[in-house]
């Protein structure tokens, strides 16, 4: 393990930071010429258009920005390990106990909050879902969002931090991904499955997992449930399969503790370096900012 010169590996975590506050201006300024634009009648398509175009747009043109912003900082590549059905599986299995104590855990909190603030209980998430056709869930949410959320989170930031060991990278590229959606209903599960997400990255040493395990994340728990019937015995299977994978994710991830494969990097884990710079602060302040306004 190499010296690590403080100095520069805080310029490179900075880059990082700068990376994802960058993201999340320009979906802020993307979002606001759209609306404008709708308002003032100039959108066609409606509200489905606008949707569609809020999800490409927020990583359109940040993606190859934030790359390039960090081009100089030197990747750690994982070794290579084959992609079963058996491991897409079981990371499913545990992925999907993950979210549901996750997003149970985020409601109560998110309800507690507005309790505590005296206003009326809003689910955004929710009511956001609602509001898309059910075209722009599958394309934007379900396969766009996971994707351009994988080139930030694991390929940008995980694959970069990876130069402090797996660990440390899979937990604030994680703890970075929860705090992006800026609200606490996502916040614990987006975390959860975060760690999942770059530990499959990690072990496989190939995106193309954590793409396909998020897309598979958002198929079920955003899409799948607009396919249902209101009544029927498919809602109440659907409903029961949350603490099935729960329990048998717990057990599989228990078991599996021993087995995991976790590489150490080039330099010494600090995490010092990894949030006490100017860009990763500010972006964590901003994503804090965002979720404290969802509750004025």
């Amino acid at each position: 393990m190499q010296q690590t010169d403080l100095r520069q590996e805080k310029k490179y975590c900075t880059r990082l930071g700068w990376a994802l506050t960058l993201t999340m201006i320009c979906a802020l300024v993307w979002q606001v010429g759209l609306m404008g634009l709708m308002l003032a009648g100039r959108l066609a398509g409606g509200m489905g258009t606008y949707m569609l175009l809020v999800l490409v747009g927020y990583y359109l043109p940040a993606l190859p920005l934030s790359y390039w912003l960090c081009r100089r900082i030197p990747v750690t590549k994982p070794v290579k390990r084959p992609l079963t059905a058996r491991l897409l599986g079981r990371w499913f299995v545990i992925g999907g106990g993950l979210m549901w104590v996750g997003s149970v855990t985020g409601s109560w909190l998110n309800d507690l909050v507005y309790q505590v603030a005296h206003l009326e209980t809003v689910d955004m998430v929710t009511e956001t879902f609602n509001e898309m056709p059910l075209s722009v869930v599958l394309v934007g949410a379900c396969m766009l969002g996971p994707l351009c959320e994988e080139l930030l989170f694991r390929g940008l930031l995980a694959g970069r931090l990876a130069r402090y060991g797996q660990k440390p990278a899979a937990f604030v590229s994680a703890l970075l991904f929860g705090l992006y959606h800026a609200n606490l209903s996502q916040f614990f599960y987006a975390f959860l499955l975060g760690l999942l997400l770059a530990y499959a990255y990690f072990y496989t040493g190939t995106l193309k997992t954590s793409v396909i395990l998020h897309m598979l994340f958002n198929l079920y728990g955003s899409f799948i449930v607009f396919l249902l019937p209101e009544n029927g015995v498919l809602p109440i299977l659907y409903g029961l399969s949350w603490p099935v994978l729960t329990i048998v994710g717990a057990v599989l991830l228990v078991r599996g503790r021993t087995r995991q494969l976790w590489e150490h990097g080039p330099c010494t884990p600090s995490m010092q370096v990894m949030f006490g710079n100017v860009g990763v602060t500010v972006a964590i302040i901003l994503c804090f900012v965002q979720t404290a306004l969802m509750y004025v």
